[in-house]
Order: structure tokens, then C-alpha cells, then sequence
């Protein structure tokens, strides 16, 4: 359990921290390329509004934001585009009649290396569906005029490729932050974890301890009855002792023996062959007549020659533990289903009852030691919340999965895979 909840720790942590880095630096690349077009737009809008060209410098109207300050004109408001800014833009400018024929154009704000390419350009922006947007490295607009369609192309090659080397280095920078992470978490891991080790080890003594020390005297209470029984004969008070005491005397057991569980690790050489068929059929034959005690019907699907590598004994508890379970917590249909089948080379058990009643949130807390819900897990069946939780331990050690589920027909499903 604690391996498990390591691991979970650690995935958490990686995964809130990855998604974490990814969504602060999409964000930024996202925010620097919508300003990027949106300043590309910018000029644009100006090389529009003068027929192609940039004005003169010291019309400030279009180099200083006019809404931010009324001293604007003045040279003292908010700087849209730096002084420079007409001699850095690459740009080109070229007019479409409507048989989408180039009837003017200016190339001398770039190094054309290749008009027919850039007449390749503008005659897609004359076909294309926005009136902005990228066509190759280059940011257009078009706009309607008097002398034809205005097509402005913007070369944004240098801010693209500035884009295109901060989202590199931004994979690299999370990449690395992730396994540095990763590996300090590794190597701190057992630190922060140490100590719900000791607590869980402080726990599982104290549970082995006091089990062993209550065995005594529920012994001694036993044989005194016993004692008191020959001597007086039975009555409802004595036999009232000797159940509880039984009672009492099973719970220390399944607690000793989860405490021994929870300590134990199953190595690959403890390991045997087991035929799990021949378990499961013997269980179902077993619990076939207090079954039928209760009126429960056991219908039982057993696939041949269905085998796992494990612990003989453990294996036998597992099953045991289910079909217990599904005995005692059966509703008024009294159906029980069991079934073992191999899928993908694991061996598959299913133990389902009829159950009503039952909440969701209930069924998660299956495996919780000492849970019982109100609805139909009470003390009156005799359980005390320890079984599954022993069952889970169990299926644990043998590196499986147990799972459970409430389906629509009312029947709790229990499904084993090893």
C-alpha cells in the first residue's frame, strides 16, 4: 500500500507540475504570437491608410498611440512602433483587378529572389477566404480600392523563426524540468514517506501486539464457559458468552492475520503452480450447502485447466473471502454468480450478487478496513469490514487487481485478475 501510495505521489506531482510548465509557457508563446500579428496588423493598416508607404517621421499621428495621451502629437504619449520601424519593415505591395491580373505592385521594400513566387502569393491572398492571415513567412491584408484590390504582404521570417527558437527551447526547458523533478522526487520520495512508514509500522504492531494479547484471555473466558456449561448446564447466558467470545476470537484472528499481510511481500521464488479451476470448484462445492441453507441459488461457470503462479493457501483465503462475502450480503433474489475464465493470458474471477440498495459512494469503500454500510453490511451478518480489505491484500501480494462494480440490475460484481 505504501509502494502504491509513492508511486501516486509521485505521479500526481509530475503531472500537476508538467501541466503546470505546459499551460504558463502556451500561454506566453500563444500571447507573444497573437501580439506579433496583431503589431504586424498594425503596420499593415498603416501601409494601407498611405497609399503604401510609411509617412514621414515626424508625423507623430502614426507612431505614437493618440487614445493614451492628449499630448500626443506632442511626442509625449505612448510610442506605437520605434522611430526605425519603417526602415526594418520588409514589406510588398501589389494591386488585383478583378480578373485577378497584377496591374501595379511595388517590390522595392524586399530582396526578391523569386517574383514568380511572390505572384504565386498574391494571387492566393486575392483567393483566399480572410482578409488576414499568413501565407508562408509573410503576414498579408487586402483591402478594397478604388485602384483594385490592395494586397500588403509583411515579412515576418525573423519574428516567426524567434517564435518557432522560444518554442524549442520551451520543449526542452519543461523536458528538463520533468526529469529533474522526477529525480529529486525519487530520491526524496522515501524521505517524505518515511513518516507514514512509521506510523503504518507503529499501527501493525500494535495490532499483532494487542492480538496476541487479547488471545489469552478470550481463551481463558472460553474454557470457563465450557466449564460453567458441564457444571450447570446450559443456558441463554452462557451460550450468549460463547458466541460473542467466538466472535471476538475470529476478529483478533482476521486481525493478526491482515497485520501478517500487510508485512508480507511474495517473492517469485515462494511462488507456485497453482490450478485455480480446481480451487474454485472445491469453494463453490463448499459453500454450496450453507447456500442452500439461506435459499441461495450458486451458479457457478468454471473454464478448465484455468492456472496462476501464487500462494496456495492465499488463494484459498481470496476465494473463500468472496463467496463469503456473497453469501452473507445476497438481498431477496438470493442469486449468486461465480465465474473463472482466462483473458489475455490472466486468469479472470467473478463472484456477483444481488444486491439492493447499495449507494456508489459505498461501494468505493469496500476495501476500507472495518467499513460496513448501513443498507446491508451491518453487524447483524456477522462481518466485520476486514475481509475484502484482506481479500485486496492478498490479490496485492500476487501483483493482481481486484475491482468491484454496482451494475444496473442491482448486482455487486467483484472481478479478480491474476
Amino acid at each position: 500500500m505504501l509502494k502504491q501510495l509513492k508511486r501516486r505521489f509521485i505521479l500526481l506531482a509530475m503531472l500537476s507540475m508538467t501541466v503546470t510548465l505546459i499551460l504558463a509557457f502556451t500561454a506566453v508563446n500563444i500571447t507573444l504570437r497573437v501580439r506579433l500579428a496583431k503589431r504586424t496588423d498594425e503596420i499593415i493598416d498603416i501601409l494601407h491608410e498611405n497609399g503604401g508607404i510609411f509617412p514621414i517621421s515626424n508625423n507623430m499621428q502614426f507612431f505614437y498611440d493618440t487614445d493614451s495621451d492628449n499630448n500626443s502629437q506632442n511626442g509625449n504619449g505612448k510610442k506605437k512602433f520605434h522611430d526605425e520601424t519603417p526602415f526594418q519593415t520588409r514589406y510588398y505591395i501589389a494591386y488585383v483587378d478583378s480578373s485577378n491580373s497584377i496591374i501595379n505592385e511595388d517590390y522595392s521594400h524586399i530582396a526578391v529572389m523569386n517574383i514568380d513566387m511572390i505572384m504565386n502569393q498574391v494571387c492566393q491572398i486575392r483567393s483566399a477566404k480572410k482578409d488576414r492571415g499568413y501565407i508562408d513567412t509573410y503576414r498579408y491584408g487586402r483591402f478594397e480600392t478604388d485602384d483594385g484590390l490592395m494586397v500588403i504582404g509583411v515579412d515576418c521570417k525573423m519574428d516567426m523563426s524567434t517564435m518557432d527558437t522560444l518554442l524549442a527551447i520551451t520543449l526542452v526547458t519543461i523536458s528538463s524540468c520533468v526529469v529533474i523533478v522526477l529525480i529529486l522526487l525519487l530520491i526524496l520520495s522515501s524521505r517524505i514517506m518515511k513518516p507514514f512508514e512509521e506510523n503504518r509500522e507503529k499501527q501493525r504492531r500494535f495490532i499483532t501486539d494487542a492480538g496476541h494479547e487479547l488471545k489469552t484471555p478470550i481463551a481463558i473466558i472460553q474454557s470457563n464457559t465450557e466449564v460453567m456449561e458441564m457444571i450447570e448446564g446450559e443456558n441463554k447466558w452462557l451460550t450468549n458468552i460463547k458466541q460473542q467470545t467466538a466472535r471476538m476470537s475470529n476478529l483478533v484472528k482476521g486481525l493478526i492475520e491482515l497485520s501478517k499481510m500487510d508485512e508480507q511481500v511474495l517473492s517469485e521464488k515462494e511462488k507456485q503452480q497453482i490450478i485455480l479451476t480446481e480451487i474454485v470448484l472445491n469453494s463453490v462445492e463448499s459453500f454450496t450447502v450453507p447456500a442452500q441453507a439461506k435459499g441461495i441459488e450458486l451458479h457457478a461457470d468454471i473454464a478448465p485447466g484455468v492456472s496462476v503462479m501464487g500462494d496456495l493457501e492465499d488463494i484459498v483465503r481470496l476465494v473463500g473471502i468472496l463467496l463469503d462475502n456473497a453469501i452473507k450480503y445476497t438481498d431477496d433474489r438470493k442469486e449468486i454468480n461465480v465465474t473463472l475464465k482466462s483473458k489475455s493470458k490472466k486468469a479472470v474471477l467473478t463472484v456477483a450478487n444481488t444486491c439492493k440498495g447499495l449507494e456508489k459512494e459505498d461501494v468505493k469503500k469496500f476495501f476500507d478496513r472495518f467499513y460496513r454500510s448501513d443498507s446491508s453490511r451491518n453487524s447483524q451478518t456477522g462481518g466485520y469490514g476486514i475481509g475484502l480489505s484482506m481479500a485486496q491484500a492478498i490479490v496485492q501480494n500476487h501483483k493482481g487487481k481486484l475491482s468491484v462494480n454496482y451494475d444496473e440490475n442491482e448486482k455487486i460484481v467483484f472481478t479478480v485478475e491474476l
